[in-house]
Parts: structure tokens; sequence; C-alpha cells
């Protein structure tokens, strides 16, 4: 499918959506694997040529993009540094923390609406444990929580029993998941909602710890819709780094969020099929697996 729309991200665009957020999408943000919620303090919109640092729960704004340190726990230092999207972060003693830059919008339009999504990145990633370094966000209508997850800690996410699709985009291959969280805190307080993810199969290489790529968002978005995965309107799409049960620190060197350009498909996609077979055949399952009734209705549920 091709789409003609064309949006420039500039800071007089960001101002505007801010301005509409304000008045019609405005809930609390939390990520949804917090058990406890801790009350947030809104940060000014800040111009300023200055590195903003914050250790408790902050949202604001600075040079055009949007910001968020959410943490139920533990010690954490986030930096927002000046002129443009960059931001530090350090965690310790932690049960669950995002740091991320990006955007919120007011949920009055779909991904496809908005224009072509995507994320230039340079990261220094240094986690010691369970953590991702991920484009992150939210839609409405439906509610969902969603994840394309670029490189990780010890663990690689999201637990599901299996995979239904996957994704070859940006040079990369990405597994699609879908998990659902139930009675979780959320954008929209206590809900049960969905996860879409797609995960990187393997790492991405890079000069040490120092990490650099694009994470073209608006395909991964093609990508699940082809899974039957649908979005909602858009509510934010940030750079993120989260830590869980952790420490850790990163520095975002570079961050550079697009909306603008001409509109395209994925390069490749496909939808594993419903069935015990095809996922055995796709290497998700191993071949010596055996599943009862129930769960084979699980998978078809996934799907």
């Amino acid at each position: 499918m091709k789409y003609s729309l064309a949006r420039k991200f500039t800071l007089f665009t960001a101002a505007l959506c801010l301005a509409a957020m304000g008045s019609g999408c405005s809930s609390a943000d939390k990520p949804s694997t917090a058990e406890s919620s801790t009350e947030s303090i809104v940060q000014e919109s800040q111009t300023e040529a200055e590195t903003l640092e914050f250790t408790e729960n902050i949202t604001g704004s600075a040079d055009g993009y949007d910001y968020e340190l959410w943490k139920d726990e533990g010690d954490t230092v986030f930096n927002v540094e000046p002129g443009g999207g960059c931001f530090s972060c350090e965690w310790k003693n932690i049960n669950n923390a995002l740091f991320r830059r990006g955007q919120k919008f007011d949920c009055t339009k779909t991904y496809e609406e908005l224009g072509n999504i995507s994320v230039d990145y340079g990261v220094d990633y240094q986690p010691v444990g369970n953590s991702y370094m991920c484009v992150y966000g939210w839609t409405r209508e439906p509610l969902i929580e969603f994840y394309i997850v670029e490189s990780w800690g010890t663990w690689r996410p999201p637990g599901a029993p299996f995979a239904i699709g996957n994704v070859t985009v940006d040079g990369a291959v990405y597994d699609i998941y879908k998990t659902t969280r139930y009675e979780q805190p959320s954008i929209d307080d206590i809900q049960t909602f969905d996860q879409y993810w797609s995960v990187r199969r393997e790492k991405p290489k890079g000069d040490g710890t120092k990490l650099e790529g694009t994470i073209s968002v608006s395909k991964h978005f093609d990508a699940w819709k082809a899974c039957g995965l649908e979005l909602g309107k858009m509510y934010e799409v940030a750079l993120t780094i989260e830590g869980y049960q952790s420490n850790g620190k990163a520095e975002v060197y570079k961050n550079e969020l697009k909306i603008e350009g001409e509109y395209s498909e994925a390069d490749e996609y496909s939808r594993l099929g419903g069935e015990e077979g095809s996922f055995k055949e796709a290497g998700f399952i191993p071949e010596n697996a055996e599943f009862s009734g129930k769960q084979l209705g699980f998978l078809e549920t996934q799907l």
C-alpha cells in the first residue's frame, strides 16, 4: 500500500501536538510491568540549552521532544540533553523503570494518517541484567502497549511460547508476538490490554557497547496489521530504555524521530499459520513437542 501523506517533525508541529494532548489525552503514563503506582511530577516545557537532571518520576518537553521517567521504586538518574532527542540514564536497586524521549500525540490519528514514522538511533547501552532498548508507545481505541525491541540485557522478551509472525526490515529479522496484561496499570489507569511486540532475533552488532541504526516504526506496524494485530489512535512513540529488577546505564547520543516522506510497506513479512505443524516448520516449536487441545486453542487465539 502507498500513502502520500507527508509531515515534517518540527518544533511547531510538536507544540501543536502537546497543546492538543493537554486537552484530550492527558492520562498519567505508566508501564504495564509495574505492580504499584507512583505520582508523576509534570515538568514545564524547557527551551534553554541546558541539561535537565531528574531522579524521580517526571514528564515534560524540551527541544521539540517529549520526555518521561517512570519508575515504581529504586534509584534512577535521567539526564535530558539539549538540542534534540538525546538523553542518558542510570538505574540500580529498581523493580521497573522506563526512561524515554520521543513524541506524544493527541489520539486523533492512526499511524497511517500521521505518515511514515522512523527513528535513527545511537546508544551506548550497558545493562546488567534484564533490560530493553526499544521503541515504545501506546495507542487508544483499542488500548495497546507496543514494543519494537532492538537490543536487550540477559533475557530476550517477551517470554511468549511462540511467535505469530516475523518481519524483515532495516536489514534484520524480527519475531512478532502478542501478549495480554490483565488488570494492570496503563495510560488509562488499571486495565486489561494487549501488548504487541517486534523483537530482533539477534542483537545488533556495534562498536563495543555502542549501537547505531534505524528503526522503521511504521513498517513494524504494517507487519503487525498483516498478523491481525490492529493498533488504535496514536498516543506515543518514544525511544526507550527499560530496566526490570536490574542495574545499568545508557547514553542515547542520537535519537532522531522522523514523521515524513513517502509511506511504504515492510520489505518482507509473514504470518505464521495457526496449526501446530506450521509453528514447528517455522522453528518456533521443537519437533518432539506435544500439545493438548487447550494449548492448541491458545495458539489459535494469538492470531
